[in-house]
């Protein structure tokens, strides 16, 4: 899916978190988001995602601009969110998290799904297990697997590898360049952490108090 930010404007009151910012983004790529802390990284992830509204301009999907964007909308058009803490639900079991929002299947579909997308990115993670007991990592996986099974075609993972390990890191990795490849979907890697981006990314964007560095 081809994305283009046209003239985006994002204000909180004097606060200008973007300022004029436009950019297209191909899918089967990767593009690091970079920008210190209150750069508007963020924000403008979250306009894309539909979580916010900017104060002007527009977010084009394949050419065509979208309007009233809300986080249900963008999901339904491709568009997912891996947040540094993953939205769930501590107290449902993986299986049961990994169902929500998707398609209704009974639980022996559910996990036969579960499975199969687990073992092709090498994810093991127990079923029956209570999600609030696994990992940050393991909870990224379990997301990555639910937004994967809603079918998004545009991937934001937000500050990602904060309190993972080295090795969910290589794994996320090693996922997120194998789905731009294979799947030619568009990855969209923020962070402030220049060795990772240079690690993963092929295309660096910068933020800088709210307006595109050239």
């Amino acid at each position: 899916m081809h994305i283009e930010f046209q003239d985006i404007h994002k204000y909180y009151g004097r606060v200008r978190a973007n300022v004029g910012i436009s950019l297209a983004l191909q899918p089967g790529r990767i593009y690091g988001l970079l920008g210190e802390n209150g750069a508007g990284k963020s924000t403008l992830m979250r306009m894309l995602a539909g979580h916010t509204e900017p104060t002007s301009g527009h977010i084009l999907f394949d050419g065509k601009a979208a309007q009233g964007l809300n986080p249900s909308r963008a999901l339904a058009m491709g568009v997912g969110m891996l947040y540094q803490d993953p939205l769930d639900f501590p107290a449902l079991k993986v299986w049961e998290n990994f169902s929500l929002g998707g398609k209704r299947r009974d639980k022996k579909q559910t996990l036969s799904r579960l499975k199969e997308l687990g073992d092709r990115f090498h994810f093991s993670l127990s079923p029956e297990e209570t999600t609030g007991e696994l990992t940050v990592g393991e909870r990224q996986q379990l997301e990555l697997l639910r937004l994967l099974d809603l079918g998004v075609k545009v991937l934001i993972l937000d500050e990602p590898t904060t309190g993972i390990s080295v090795t969910q890191k290589e794994m996320l990795f090693t996922t997120m360049r194998q789905l731009a490849k294979d799947k030619g979907r568009t990855i969209i890697f923020v962070s402030h952490k220049l060795a990772e981006v240079e690690e993963l990314c092929q295309e660096v964007i910068v933020l800088r108090r709210g307006s595109l560095v050239a």
